[in-house]
């Protein structure tokens, strides 16, 4: 065998070489974004069941059906209005991560199912008094609002409310 044609052979072995070296990153960034993915759905459904988020739930419906049925007396910028608030903010954000494509829509539409729309329902009638209150603002929980009217089209669930009564 010549030196050039002993060049050639490693020409034709350090190109594939290189070949295989980026197949295999591609594939090892692909697995690490999925991994990321499926901890970051884990940490979803993880805070989704946790004792604190139903105290939290709970607290935000019987909050706002109160402040609602008293005409938002006393209620805007206490601590219910900011928690209450602050509950929405978890669902908006999911919201934003599932149509980022962040969080798979299916896996959270089959875990969240209806308790969203529940959520979205109770939540509702404040989200219409800070439309009213701060007027021409967009609601900062439309991704919030559009998962849970998503998923009830789709599962054919209860009413979506709208707005507030």
């Amino acid at each position: 065998m010549t030196l050039t044609e002993l060049a050639t052979w490693v020409g034709i072995a350090a190109s594939s070489a290189l070949v295989v070296s980026v197949c295999l990153l591609a594939y090892n960034l692909r697995a690490s974004r999925m991994d990321a993915r499926r901890n970051l759905a884990f940490s979803m459904m993880e805070q989704l069941t946790s004792a604190d988020f139903a105290a939290r739930r709970w607290k935000m419906h019987g909050a706002v059906a109160a402040a609602a049925a008293a005409g938002w007396k006393e209620f805007d910028d206490c601590l219910e209005d900011f928690e209450s608030r602050s509950f929405a903010y978890q669902y908006e954000l999911i919201g934003q991560m599932v149509r980022s494509g962040t969080l798979d829509y299916k896996l959270v539409r089959d875990f969240v199912q209806f308790s969203i729309v529940a959520d979205w329902n109770a939540f509702a009638p404040l989200d219409a008094h800070l439309e009213e209150r701060y007027p021409g603002r967009p609601s900062p929980w439309s991704r919030f609002h559009l998962l849970a009217q998503r998923i009830t089209t789709e599962l054919h669930g209860p009413e979506l409310r709208n707005q507030g009564p």
